[in-house]
């Protein structure tokens, strides 16, 4: 996926839309709402919104990074990440949902920088390898509308915006490219895309929610296989 500084006004758009509205889900929120488990497994929904902040704050790292030139790690390591998770989840309610706002409102500051093309790195390291800066934004609209997938409420993946769905999924895609382990998987999906894992196999088709559903999350509603469904990558 190409993103240059000139995408970088639409996916701000795309990123408030996204922000908005998971967030009138999740200030909707009682206390005993907030505890019920998710769709993430082993995860309630405090967990998904704390991951949410603790997810915000770490990409903000990879911007100032690319702005600044100040290397940055996304997380101190797996046992930090899941250490803030447990510890903001554990918060009162009103103080998790403030978390997120301000998360949020953090988040879209530091994004905004991007618009200006002036970057001091051409790539910062997540996870899955090095990356362009201008995805950042998209990586955090991924994040969020599949994360309020996994609220489970009557809010459903196919109601986000269809280019951000089109981005998750290609991000998506990539981190299953990136895999050496993972068996060939040719994915068209219903909007148009194609897209090649390896040197191909069974075909996926479907639309671009129920392909991302699949990919993230392992459900086959919409899901159409040519040939033998291949276990799902195994990432959140």
């Amino acid at each position: 996926m190409k993103k240059t500084a000139a995408y970088m006004p639409a996916d701000l758009n795309r990123l408030e839309r996204e922000t908005g509205m998971i967030m009138a889900t999740v200030d909707s929120f009682s206390d005993a709402e907030l505890a019920a488990p998710s769709l993430a497994e082993g995860w309630t929904r405090a967990d998904v919104v704390a991951h949410l902040v603790g997810n915000a704050r770490a990409l903000n790292r990879l911007i100032d990074w690319a702005v600044t030139g100040n290397k940055q790690a996304m997380y101190e390591s797996k046992e930090a990440r899941d250490a803030e998770i447990a510890e903001l989840a554990a918060l009162p309610t009103a103080e998790l949902k403030r978390a997120l706002h301000g998360a949020n409102a953090d988040f879209a500051k530091a994004a905004d920088q991007l618009r200006a093309g002036k970057l001091a790195v051409e790539e910062v390291e997540m996870g899955a390898g090095p990356v362009n800066p201008y995805l950042l934004p998209a990586y955090r609209i991924s994040e969020i509308i599949v994360h309020h997938h996994d609220l489970d409420t009557i809010w459903d993946i196919d109601e986000a915006d269809i280019d951000a769905l089109e981005d998750a999924l290609e991000l998506a895609v990539m981190r299953i490219q990136k895999r050496d382990d993972y068996p060939g998987l040719q994915i068209e999906t219903d909007e148009g895309e194609s897209y090649t894992v390896g040197s191909g196999g069974p075909t996926l088709k479907g639309g671009r929610d129920a392909v991302l559903g699949w990919i993230t999350r392992g459900t086959t509603d919409g899901l159409r296989v040519d040939g033998e469904l291949p276990e799902r990558p195994d990432f959140a």
